[in-house]
């Protein structure tokens, strides 16, 4: 959904926080639509498989059956798939999965591809990442929507600075700023939109809570921290900004609510501090 008439933020959900219920996407798409909300961003793991020419038109049209648009994909690197590394691992077809990650969300419209690596850690090879850094930034040259890179504490892109200082000289990469991993980092999530923006580095957005080192916890918004000065900074940018709930920890948990639930939480919450 577009949020009120200054505000340019489209505000959607992960098809990730409903897996634990079901992974139809004919329901999943249905719970979003119920929910009042008109976007959606995909996980994907596999690019050439998932995102296929006959996969990826049965989503897009399974989505606009149920009046959604998806936003968003993100691209995540995990270690079942990617084990001896992928941005650090110049030997790994993550190059290749990249550049048909870029060519499938080409095709539908789709302008946030989104990428996190959780196998490339803190002491990956900087040599090694930078080579890839460079080759994506080229890849991305020909993109008509916006690479961003999520960082988190444990990976190669631990913090937000350290994230800055890798991509700055990357003018085609962007910074996916998780409000969730930034409070478990102790970061200032409303301070980060201005710092990221004044780079031009801010890209997508994911939403979620947590406790100072618990970066899986992905609680629902407002359940820790407020996020009234974080929509006041976001609005302020007046610029397009696409956000999504990253509630994938909360999701799981067998004693929690349920994905609907705290979904709905996090939409009150936000809708409490003004969107």
């Amino acid at each position: 959904m577009m949020l009120s008439s200054m505000s340019q933020i489209t505000l959607g959900s992960a098809d990730w926080n409903f897996w634990p219920i079901t992974r139809d996407y004919s329901q999943i798409f249905g719970y979003v639509r119920d929910l009042h909300i008109q976007s959606v961003e995909l996980g994907i793991y596999q690019p050439s498989q998932e995102l296929a020419p006959r996969p990826l038109k049965e989503l897009t049209e399974k989505a606009k059956s149920s009046n959604l648009q998806i936003t968003a994909v993100l691209f995540s690197l995990t270690s079942d798939l990617w084990g001896e590394g992928a941005f650090s691992n110049n030997k790994s077809r993550f190059l290749e999965e990249f550049k048909f990650f870029l060519t499938a969300l080409e095709t539908q419209g789709i302008k946030c591809a989104n990428v996190w690596t959780g196998v490339d850690l803190v002491d990956s090879n900087p040599e090694e990442v930078a080579k890839t850094l460079t080759k994506m930034n080229l890849l991305a040259q020909n993109f008509s929507g916006t690479v961003s890179i999520e960082y988190k504490e444990g990976t190669y892109f631990q913090d937000a600075q350290t994230t800055l200082d890798l991509l700055q000289e990357f003018e085609n990469l962007k910074i996916l700023l998780d409000t969730g991993h930034a409070y478990a980092l102790n970061e200032n999530p409303e301070n980060l939109v201005e710092l990221l923006s004044k780079h031009e580095k801010l890209g997508s957005i994911h939403l979620g809570d947590a406790q100072i080192g618990e970066s899986d916890d992905d609680l629902p918004c407002g359940r820790i921290h407020n996020f009234g000065l974080f929509v006041e900074a976001l609005e302020n940018l007046h610029l397009p900004i696409v956000a999504n709930f990253d509630l994938y920890g909360a999701a799981m948990d067998p004693l929690g609510p349920g994905p609907r639930s705290i979904v709905t939480e996090s939409l009150r919450h936000l809708q409490d501090c003004g969107l």
